[in-house]
């Protein structure tokens, strides 16, 4: 009986030590939607004066990469899409018909976008009406962060990477 007791207590130990044991949390590796956070980065969405968009203010770009590097302020909330406009007034196709032919895929920091919860933003450029998906990218620390997309708009493919390096003012 004695025996039986000391099996008991060991097995009533173990049990409360792992009760009391911290868990790692799982990294998600799922889709990534709004207000998600990929490290010290908020993926967000965003538009107006607020938001500096890498596809209406140029930063250096390679194009033998397909990279675009920007370096902003913490806090600066940048939208990191590729901008789909009508560029061919000859083609007869309005920029909604271009946006809802394209394809396009988005990964940041190799996960993926769920580009359709994100929803999009129009601005006006001296090309006229510019479309982009209203994917912002914001942290409060410095750091690095890379989106990359991919796919098709007007039938010509793109391959595209927008890397943004937060900076301390």
């Amino acid at each position: 009986m004695k025996r039986h007791k000391y099996i008991i207590l060991i097995i009533l130990f173990s049990v409360i030590l792992s009760a009391c044991a911290k868990t790692t949390p799982e990294q998600v590796e799922g889709m990534i939607n709004p207000g998600d956070k990929i490290g010290d980065f908020l993926i967000s969405t965003g538009e107006g004066e607020d938001v500096f968009f890498m596809s209406k203010v140029h930063c250096p770009y390679d194009s033998s990469t397909g990279i675009e590097s920007c370096e902003q302020p913490v806090g600066t909330q940048v939208n990191v899409g590729i901008a789909v406009y009508d560029d061919d007034a000859s083609s007869g196709k309005t920029l909604d018909e271009y946006w809802s032919e394209q394809t396009h895929e988005m990964f940041i920091e190799g996960r993926p976008v769920d580009l359709q919860v994100f929803g999009t933003v129009d601005f006006s450029s001296i090309i006229g009406t510019v479309r982009v998906w209203n994917v912002v990218v914001t942290t409060d620390k410095p750091g690095k962060i890379t989106a990359h997309s991919t796919g098709v708009v007007g039938g010509d493919p793109f391959d595209y990477t927008a890397i943004v390096t937060f900076t301390t003012p």
